[in-house]
């Protein structure tokens, strides 16, 4: 299942044409929209990082998301990057920082998909030029680093997808429904492609044998894992599973190398790292 949210009615319309979402009648917190054999369900959370926080624990805890399911965030957001943009951009969101924290969460990005990534500040109010200065590109929106923190009690890394959309250059004052509806619109096709991808990545996974415990175990504790370490390790572990890459063979040349089991946790860091790229 694709678990769709959005903040606002107008940002969630296109979808609901498009993958023609009956709206749930049962559910009376949160508008929930849904169709059962396109594979969609679309939550409108309402506005703000508490609301979309609640609403993921609400579905999380009601419908129970497996491995072969994603949440997407999809939603507007005004234009502050630097260059001139000629039109609406899309951009898939490779990092989120949490304004109130500081904290930065990084989604894994481990399918292939066509947009540009730009990172995000994630916050209440507009964010300061000290702790959201960025030299590259950077977004602003209010409810990214609370739909991370929340969704991560039920979907992994690698399952929850950030979309931001901007109007052109310039143009930051778009805050009538009908121009957010449009704009959400203009991206409609590229998006449910991407969507198409991560379903059949999903139907995939959910064939998949799981994970080796025996091996995460052995391979932690020759590389003098942190959790950090070891949660990065699965994942990477995942990847190749889903990719059809012969990992296991690339983790036995590090033991045909006598690289592992390391000595120590500088050791152990080194070659964490190096595994990392193999398995890419």
């Amino acid at each position: 299942m694709i678990y769709l949210l959005t903040a606002s009615y107008c940002e969630a319309s296109a979808w609901i044409v498009h993958y023609r979402l009956k709206k749930d009648t049962g559910q009376t917190r949160f508008q929930v929209f849904e169709n059962q054999d396109a594979g969609i369900r679309l939550v409108i959370t309402g506005e703000g990082g508490i609301a979309a926080a609640v609403a993921i624990g609400s579905i999380g805890t009601q419908y129970r998301a497996g491995a072969e399911d994603f949440l997407i965030h999809i939603g507007f957001c005004d234009n502050t990057l630097p260059g001139k943009t000629p039109a609406s951009a899309l951009f898939l969101c490779n990092q989120i920082l949490e304004q109130e924290t500081g904290n930065v969460y990084y989604p894994d990005i481990l399918y292939r998909h066509p947009f540009q990534e730009a990172s995000v500040c994630s916050g209440i109010t507009l964010p300061s030029q000290v702790r959201c200065e960025e030299p590259i590109r950077r977004l602003y929106d209010t409810q990214a680093a609370a739909i991370y923190r929340a969704g991560s009690y039920f979907f992994g890394p690698h399952q929850m997808m950030f979309l931001k959309v901007t109007p052109k250059s310039g143009q930051t004052a778009v805050d009538t429904p009908e121009a957010i509806k449009s704009l959400i619109g203009i991206h409609t096709k590229p998006v449910a492609a991407y969507i198409a991808r991560l379903k059949a990545a999903g139907q995939k996974e959910e064939r998949q044998e799981p994970v080796s415990g025996d091996l995460l175990e052995t391979l932690c504790r020759d590389l003098y894992c942190t959790k950090a370490m070891s949660l990065s390790l699965e994942q990477h572990i995942r990847y190749c599973m889903l990719a059809g890459i012969d990992y296991r063979n690339r983790i036995d040349g590090l033991y045909r190398e006598h690289k592992l089991p390391c000595k120590n946790k500088r050791e152990g860091k080194r070659c964490f790292e190096e595994l990392k790229q193999k398995l890419l």
